[in-house]
């Protein structure tokens, strides 16, 4: 989906919030905002094009029949069975991101067809405003997903129950999330059963600041950025200095906004007292590749670090250059399955290898690193280029790179 949607979602709940916030004053308990929210969400959906609000609540219903599974390989089964149960979960949720990654054009085509027909004989009376909606992608399909297998995952481990129908909605349909993340836990959004009236004034007034920023990160920065951009690059004409001038710009822009939507999205959740996780923290003030992702899209750093970095044995010395690395691939993958998110993932896997292994053979030597302000403003600077040139392989079309990086190069 495109921005507008995106944008428009977090809209649609912060104004329907005031419902919620109503009907929670007259019924203070966790159900009523379990309810309100779940069809809040479904709503948001059901606006930006109705043939995905009952492909998504096919993908739940099949997530809810799931955890009882893992819990039925938790609790009851063992040996291969209960191994072979796992697997079989796991890669079933995965599936529809994965055929869609790998074959993008034919899902979207049987995804469309599927649904719409699905639409056409249930309930025909909505068909013609699906007809309009521009369906370019699944919406927070990856996003979507990726919570599910937490979900999931955390229910093998025994560390959560499966969660009953309503709250299972709720947390699949919660609105401030579905189009451009964080990648929530549901830990994070339940709620006591009893509430207060109202949500506490502080949260309210956090949440109202942090939409603010926001939605001005989104709609004044970033435009500012994406602009400046634009015009340094010329559609191509530029030269050496223009072409790095609009590289950086580019970048910041890629940044702000990424960061202003999840800004948006924690002030949605805020206002109704519910405390989601930070998703950036200064990423380009970093002075190190693995403090970079430390502090960039950190939900889904925070995932691939829990079922990727770890179980691959991270954190024994001889396996953590490859449990990093691979964890970084993941997260390229994650992004798409093409030969730019190859060269994006071996790109970004180098640089935090590399830096691993200097930090060991710094340790190993008692060397002490050298944090003056100036080396430190350097190192960051060094970061941030790094990270810039990175960028464009999420967005510009294989064919287009090598013409795109010999800007960068004086005299080419």
């Amino acid at each position: 989906m495109g921005g507008n949607a995106n944008f428009g979602i977090i809209v649609d709940f912060v104004v329907l919030s005031t419902i919620v916030l109503a009907l929670r004053a007259i019924f203070p308990r966790a159900i009523t905002v379990y309810v309100s929210i779940a069809v809040i969400g479904a709503y948001a959906i059901y606006s930006v094009a109705p043939r995905m609000l009952p492909a998504y609540l096919f993908f739940w219903v099949i997530i809810y029949l799931f955890q009882w599974s893992m819990h039925l390989a938790a609790t009851r089964l063992n040996g291969w069975v209960s191994r072979i149960l796992t697997t079989v979960v796991i890669l079933a949720t995965l599936s529809p991101m994965v055929i869609w990654k790998f074959w993008q054009g034919p899902f979207m085509d049987w995804f469309s067809r599927t649904f719409a027909l699905l639409l056409w004989h249930t309930f025909p009376q909505v068909i013609a405003a699906d007809a309009i909606a521009s369906i370019l992608a699944p919406i927070g399909l990856s996003f979507m997903i990726f919570r599910a297998l937490d979900l999931l995952i955390k229910v093998r481990l025994g560390l959560l129950k499966p969660i009953a129908p309503l709250e299972l909605l709720y947390y699949a349909f919660f609105a401030p999330v579905l189009a451009v993340g964080p990648i929530i836990e549901y830990e994070e959004v339940r709620l006591p059963r009893k509430l207060s009236r109202l949500p506490a004034p502080g949260d309210v007034a956090v949440g109202v600041f942090r939409i603010s920023l926001g939605v001005s990160k989104v709609m004044i920065l970033a435009a500012l950025l994406s602009r400046g951009a634009d015009a340094f690059w010329k559609g191509g004409q530029t030269g050496f200095v223009g072409a790095w001038a609009a590289l950086w710009l580019f970048s910041l822009y890629f940044y702000i906004n990424f960061s202003g939507y999840s800004d948006m999205a924690i002030g949605a959740s805020r206002i109704h007292g519910i405390k989601l996780k930070e998703n950036f923290n200064n990423p380009f003030l970093k002075t190190n590749p693995q403090a970079f992702w430390a502090a960039w899209h950190m939900s889904l750093t925070r995932w691939v670090q829990r079922y990727v970095f770890i179980p691959l044995g991270g954190m024994r010395k001889n396996k953590q250059y490859f449990a990093a690395f691979m964890t970084i691939m993941a997260i390229a993958f994650w992004h798409g399955i093409s030969y730019n998110m190859l060269i994006f993932g071996l790109y970004q896997g180098g640089l935090v290898v590399a830096h691993r292994w200097l930090l060991n053979k710094r340790l190993a030597s008692h060397t002490q690193e050298n944090k003056t302000l100036p080396v430190s403003a350097f190192k960051s600077f060094g970061i941030f280029t790094s990270q810039a040139l990175a960028f464009p392989l999420l967005t510009i079309p294989l064919s287009d790179i090598p013409s795109f990086y010999a800007h960068l190069i004086p005299g080419m």
